[in-house]
């Protein structure tokens, strides 16, 4: 690690300014520890690029399972609503067949009653 700047400039700064030797390379060696401080918080936070190029391929994977499972489940779902929709089909032609026949039945129904009517209007005329 590199400090960016110079500490022997910045000793002979304080000097200039009315601090003593002793008093100026404390306050430097001071401020070199804050530095290195802070720098050290920074880099705990920090994490390098193999790091982070794994933290993405795990991101990336996690995300491909789940497309996958998206997948499996739409095609179930799928799978589902297909079944589903051929019960449907074979209620509704189990109704169609049953209003057929009791159409059927009531349009007999009816020509026996008309041909009874008709035969008893035959007798009585």
């Amino acid at each position: 690690r590199k400090l960016f700047f110079d500490t022997h400039a910045l000793v002979c700064l304080l000097e200039e300014n009315g601090f003593t030797t002793r008093q100026s390379e404390v306050i430097v060696s001071a401020l070199v520890k804050i530095m290195n401080t802070n720098l050290d918080m920074i880099y705990k936070d920090m994490v390098t690029k193999v790091q982070q190029e794994i933290a993405l391929q795990q991101v990336m994977s996690h995300i491909g399972g789940v497309k996958k499972d998206m997948i499996i489940l739409e095609k179930s779902e799928f799978s589902a609503l297909r079944s589903e929709n051929e019960k449907i089909k074979l209620e509704l032609q189990q109704i169609k067949k049953q209003v057929m026949d009791e159409i059927t039945k009531v349009r007999a129904d009816n020509k026996l009653n008309l041909n009874l009517e008709k035969s008893r209007v035959k007798e009585l005329v």
